[in-house]
C-alpha cells in the first residue's frame, strides 16, 4: 500500500474514531443532546392571526385599572425596561416561597407534573427579592451574573429559580426535570425566560432554571415559536387584535383600550412596561 493510501486510511480511521467518540459522549451526556437539539431545532411561525373584531367597547384607562382582570404578568423587566419606581409587587406565599398569586396553582401543577413524568421533585432556590436583596446579590456575583437593581424579574415576583436535589445551576440540565421542564412549562403558563442563543436579545446568559410566568396563551406561543418575551411583545402590533386557538390577544396604548363588548369585565389586562398594555380574552363560543 502506498504512503498516500496509508495516510487516507489513517485519516478515515481518525475521523471515524472522532465520530464514534462524539456519539458516545452525546449518548452519555443527555444535557449535551438536549442543548444540541435546541440549537438545530427549526421553530414554526407564531400561532397568531390578525382578526377584525366588531362591537368593541371603549374603556377608559382608569376603569381598566379597576377591573378584576388587571394583572401585571406580562411586564417586560430588563436593563432597558426597569420596574417603575412606584411599582408594588402583588405577592402570595406557597411553601415558603413568595410569588405572584397567579403563579401559585400553576407552579404547583407544573411541579407535580414533572414529578409524575420524571420521578424527581423540583424546589425553589430563588423567588421574590426586594431591591435591597437584589443589590446584595449584584455586589456578590457581579453584573455578568446578576441583574441591576430594578431590572430583575425576581423583584416583580414573577420569576422562580428551581433545582432538583443534587442538580442546581447549569447542572440542572443533567436531571430529567431540567430537560423536561422546557418541554412542558408552557402548558402551565411559564417560559424559560433566558433561552440559549438569545443572549443578544435578553441581555442574559442561558438560564435553564429560571422560570418566568406569563400565563396563557402567551407562554405557549413564546415557547412553541422559540421566542423571547422581548420578541413576542414586539411581534404584537399596537392596536391590532389577534386570534389564537381559544383566545383573542391585542396590544394597545393607554388611550385606545377597546375591549369586546360585554366581555370587558372578564378580560385580562397587563401593562408590558414599554408603554403599552396586552389584553387577553378567553373565547367562549
Amino acid at each position: 500500500m502506498s504512503v498516500k493510501k496509508k495516510i487516507c486510511v489513517l485519516c478515515l480511521i481518525l475521523v471515524g474514531a472522532a465520530l464514534l467518540s462524539l456519539v458516545g459522549l452525546l449518548w452519555y451526556r443527555a444535557d449535551w443532546r438536549f442543548r444540541l437539539w435546541n440549537a438545530i431545532r427549526i421553530y414554526p411561525k407564531p400561532d397568531l392571526e390578525e382578526i377584525k373584531l366588531s362591537n368593541l367597547e371603549e374603556v377608559s384607562f382608569d376603569r381598566a385599572q379597576s377591573l378584576d382582570g388587571w394583572k401585571e404578568t406580562l411586564l417586560l423587566v430588563n436593563e432597558k425596561h426597569p420596574l417603575p419606581k412606584d411599582f408594588v409587587p402583588v405577592l402570595a406565599e406557597y411553601n415558603g416561597a413568595k410569588m405572584h398569586p397567579e403563579m401559585v396553582e400553576a407552579y404547583a401543577a407544573l411541579r407535580d407534573a414533572l414529578e409524575q413524568k420524571t420521578g424527581e421533585r423540583i424546589y425553589v432556590s430563588a423567588d421574590f427579592r426586594t431591591a435591597e436583596e437584589q443589590k446584595k446579590i449584584l455586589e456578590e456575583k457581579g453584573s455578568e451574573v446578576a441583574a441591576a437593581v430594578g431590572c430583575s424579574e425576581h423583584e416583580a415576583g414573577l420569576a422562580l429559580d428551581v433545582y432538583v436535589k443534587g442538580y442546581g445551576g447549569m447542572s440542572f440540565l443533567k436531571s430529567k426535570s431540567g430537560r423536561e421542564i422546557a418541554r412542558i412549562c408552557s402548558d402551565y403558563g411559564f417560559i424559560i425566560r433566558y433561552p440559549e442563543g438569545k443572549e443578544d436579545v435578553t441581555g442574559m446568559s442561558y438560564e435553564p432554571w429560571h422560570l418566568r410566568y406569563v400565563g396563557q396563551p402567551h407562554a405557549r406561543i413564546i415557547m412553541d415559536s422559540g421566542l423571547t418575551l422581548e420578541e413576542y411583545l414586539e411581534l404584537l402590533e399596537v392596536g391590532v387584535w389577534y386570534i389564537t386557538e381559544d383566545y383573542f390577544v391585542g396590544r394597545f396604548d393607554s388611550e385606545s383600550i377597546k375591549l369586546p363588548s360585554g366581555l370587558s369585565d372578564i378580560c385580562t389586562i397587563s401593562p408590558d412596561n414599554t408603554g403599552y398594555y396586552v389584553v387577553t380574552v378567553r373565547r367562549y363560543d
